[in-house]
């Protein structure tokens, strides 16, 4: 056995240490004579959280919602996992800063998170089974069953720390503006004149989680899940959709998915497309010829022997197509109007152009390249482009008006799916897992939409209640209709969607008239009036202002109830 040696430095450490104990004990006596006893803490310190309420993001009973969820009961199977999916969809739409297993048990009554985390990963419902049911069943409510869906691909991400959650990996992220530690996933959103819900999402998986077999089997992704691109996932996301039986129209994306073999896939499904490019995208135009093939020069035998070029197209980027474009092609057009309700104007011009190609063998078709600038001096920086599929035939107007037909879905779904619905919250690492959150996440969102929309007029064998729309007849015809309340806020956001009868919609609150400007000044002065003379002065008084005792004897008959000024 070793024993340690003593030394000065242990005597004058241990000194310092009985010195800091008196000091603290003669500050706690005092405190305690000033102040009093402590108050006992609890045992338990975790943080407690308020029991669940709805707060303004549902609005909506718990009634309302089990009725809802009884449209998919078939797609969950048993009851149990039908009430589990109640109990974390209620967590969903509640007004939780963070919507994850541990916040839900706790506000949400029944929820246990071992039930939350049963019901995303084991559960055996089928995710896409619950998409389809969900999106019919919402085109139904909304009288849109047999419409064309113009389809709108795009991708969310979000910021995700650590290395064990799936799909996580350095990766640029458009809401980010750069490269981050995050998750992206590639969703569809289908829209309508008067109507948006989402359709469909899956997760893109970067190479290295693929090449990574412990990776794979601790997210439990399947072993023929192979790696995809963006664009390729998009594809066949929308070959689902079309096997659901909705009828596409115009398919809109950004300039990430404006590729080659994206659009030759799209021709090949007879789709038509609007895809945003890049102004360094190269394209050539028709009708100029191309460059001529360069022979190589004689071989000196030593080395590889040189190689001449073949033949090429001569491209250019849409930056220079805009640069040669004269300002007697550029046109003025009102595209949509704005919110102050006047017409937004920019300019356009149109010219029909290849998206590069390999070689003169491969006859491509070409597309409409749509140039966009503002109009006027000011501004000439704010420039954009896009490529279509639209017939040779079509107008500079129809052609501004399909580019600018993609509505605001970043406001729409993202910001509300991450936000309202916890999009991003979702703490587990399991591919299924994510997906099923995924789908719960839409499945919210969907019913936020149908709870905030206007009810169809009702058809003559089904009653329904009132409506402030026209008749369809009435509106084929043109006679006009009676006036329609102005839209609100959630409208604006989230697109038209049915309220039923037993839930009225929440009556937009309507900007202050100029008139009503003084009056609102009047109220507020007023009330300030009633909070001065509703002040507890000697509270005030004692609390925050130290006076010697001559003084707090002057100042106590003035302070009476009784005393006169």
């Amino acid at each position: 056995m070793r024993i340690a040696k003593w030394s000065p430095v242990d005597e004058e450490e241990e000194r310092r240490q009985r010195e800091n104990w008196a000091r603290l004990r003669r500050e706690e006596e005092v405190r305690r004579l000033r102040f009093g006893p402590r108050p006992e803490r609890p045992r338990d310190t975790r943080r407690k959280l308020e029991p669940f309420v709805f707060g303004s993001v549902a609005m909506t009973p718990p009634e309302q919602l089990a009725a809802y969820l009884e449209t998919f009961r078939p797609v969950f199977g048993r009851v149990d996992t039908l009430r589990q999916a109640q109990r974390y969809l209620t967590g969903l739409l509640s007004n939780l800063k963070r919507k994850n297993g541990e916040t839900i048990e706790a506000a949400v009554p029944g929820a246990r998170q071992q039930g939350v985390w049963d019901f995303l990963v084991r559960s055996p419902w089928s995710a896409e089974a619950l998409d389809r049911a969900r999106v019919c069943d919402a085109l139904d409510q909304a009288g849109q069953g047999g419409a064309t869906l113009d389809i709108i691909i795009d991708e969310v991400g979000w910021a995700k720390k650590g290395k064990l959650s799936v799909g996580v990996a350095r990766q640029y992220v458009g809401a980010l503006g750069k490269v981050d530690n995050a998750q992206v996933v590639v969703t569809l959103h289908g829209v309508t004149d008067d109507f948006g819900l989402p359709l469909l999402g899956q997760m893109y998986l970067p190479q290295v989680w693929l090449d990574d077999s412990a990776r794979r089997e601790r997210s439990r992704i399947a072993a023929d899940h192979t790696f995809a691109t963006k664009p390729q996932i998009a594809l066949t996301l929308l070959d689902r959709v079309r096997q659901w039986g909705l009828r596409c129209g115009t398919i809109f994306a950004d300039a990430g998915y404006s590729d080659r073999h994206f659009i030759r896939e799209l021709r090949a499904r007879q789709l038509p497309f609007c895809l945003g490019v890049k102004s360094t995208t190269a394209f050539w135009l028709p009708g100029q010829p191309w460059l001529p093939a360069v022979p190589p020069p004689p071989y000196s035998g030593r080395g590889r022997p040189p190689v001449g070029q073949p033949a090429k197209p001569h491209l250019h980027t849409a930056d220079q197509i805009r640069a040669a474009v004269p300002d007697a092609e550029w046109h003025p057009i009102a595209y949509r109007d704005g919110t102050d309700g006047k017409p937004l104007i920019r300019e356009f011009s149109a010219l029909r152009a290849v998206l590069g190609t390999d070689g003169p063998d491969e006859a491509p078709e070409p597309v409409w390249l749509l140039l966009e600038r503002p109009s006027g001096p000011t501004g000439r920086d704010d420039v954009k482009q896009y490529v279509l599929g639209a017939p040779e035939n079509a107008t500079l107007d129809e052609l501004a008006q399909i580019a600018h037909r993609r509505p605001l879905i970043e406001r729409n779904s993202y910001e509300n799916a991450k936000q309202e619905v916890g999009l991003s919250q979702y703490q587990g690492r399991s591919w299924v897992g994510f997906h099923h959150h995924l789908s719960m996440v839409w499945l919210g969102l969907t019913f936020l939409i149908l709870h905030r929309r206007p009810l169809p007029p009702p058809s003559a064998d089904q009653p329904g209640p009132p409506s402030d729309r026209p008749p369809l007849d009435a509106q084929a015809s043109g006679e006009p209709g009676p006036p329609s309340p102005p839209p609100s806020a959630s409208t604006l956001f989230l697109g038209a969607v049915a309220v039923p009868a037993t839930l009225a919609p929440v009556a937009p609150t309507p900007p202050p008239r100029p008139r009503q400007r003084w009056e609102s000044v009047q109220e507020v002065h007023r009330r300030l009036i009633e909070w001065w003379h509703g002040m507890r002065f000697r509270e005030l008084l004692f609390a925050g202002i130290p006076l010697p005792l001559p003084a707090i004897g002057v100042l106590l008959p003035r302070l009476a109830p009784g005393h006169a000024t």
